[in-house]
């Protein structure tokens, strides 16, 4: 029993790098238009960074939280945005696959659905978006001195909690129809709520963004242990992560059972 479980985890992540390798190659094999996107994508955010100048040359602190912190997180938030939509932008696309019984070809492979669903499209743009990121972790932690160590580990755990949050809105496609322009402005607000001051997040909605949208599990709490070396919180933070990403997948399998079939059935390989 233990064998046939190693077996098929195995077979999955096979599967898993198999489709990985698959987006790159999509990704590549339109260079004009990935560089073009690209650089429009990086050029968009730029805008964004005088606000912060302007916001904290008026109030240099807030609650502890100053312009390095609000960097450091913009940083997290794009790079999980970028990572999510170039490998894993099919799940963006669920609301709208079950509105066209698009999921009916996934049914049929023996692999799983999720994994199916989500590396079914990809959007360059995302390559812009890692990169503008990337670059400004990089910055902040040449110019304020913070640790290159952890940037890899917090940036593949705000990406699991975007994916698996974007994995929980998608699902209520399952019984709200049409749901795909409503499910678009909450992945949205998720991404800019992550990339705000956690010190802005009070009462009701601290307890939301660690609970329903865990925005703080993305970037507050790596910001946090950067500052503070909190082991035992970034401990909880990843337990937090595993969670919620457990949950999103259960919610999702559970409302796959009122799945209703589009009568699309086909191959998918």
């Amino acid at each position: 029993m233990e064998g046939n479980f190693i077996f098929t985890m195995g077979s999955n992540f096979q599967f898993l790098l198999a489709l990985v390798r698959m987006t790159f190659k999509s990704a590549v094999g339109q260079r004009s238009a990935l560089l073009i996107r690209a650089f429009f994508s990086v050029i968009t955010h730029l805008i964004y960074i005088p606000v912060w100048y302007v916001v904290f040359s008026v109030a240099p602190d807030l609650s502890g939280w100053r312009l390095e912190h609000a960097l450091y997180a913009y940083g997290l938030a794009i790079s999980c945005w970028g990572i999510v939509s170039l490998l894993a932008f099919g799940l963006r696309m669920i609301p709208e696959q079950i509105d066209h019984g698009e999921l009916d070809s996934y049914l049929t492979l023996p692999k799983p659905v999720i994994l199916s669903a989500a590396f079914s499209s990809s959007k360059n743009t995302g390559v812009g978006e890692v990169l503008f990121g990337v670059c400004l972790l990089i910055f902040c932690g040449i110019h304020y001195g913070f640790s290159f160590v952890p940037m890899p580990f917090f940036v593949l755990m705000g990406s699991v909690v975007f994916a698996s949050g974007i994995l929980f809105f998608a699902t209520l496609g399952f019984w709200l129809k049409q749901f795909i322009g409503s499910a678009e402005e909450i992945y949205f607000n998720f991404n800019l709520m992550a990339s705000r001051p956690a010190p802005i997040f009070t009462g009701a909605l601290k307890i939301i963004a660690l609970t329903l949208v865990p925005v703080s599990l993305m970037s507050h709490i790596p910001i946090d242990f950067v500052v503070h070396h909190h082991w035992l919180t970034l401990t909880y933070a990843v337990l937090g992560v595993a969670a919620y990403a457990v949950l999103a997948v259960s919610f999702f399998y559970l409302g796959l059972r009122f799945y209703e079939s589009g009568n699309r059935f086909g191959i998918k390989g």
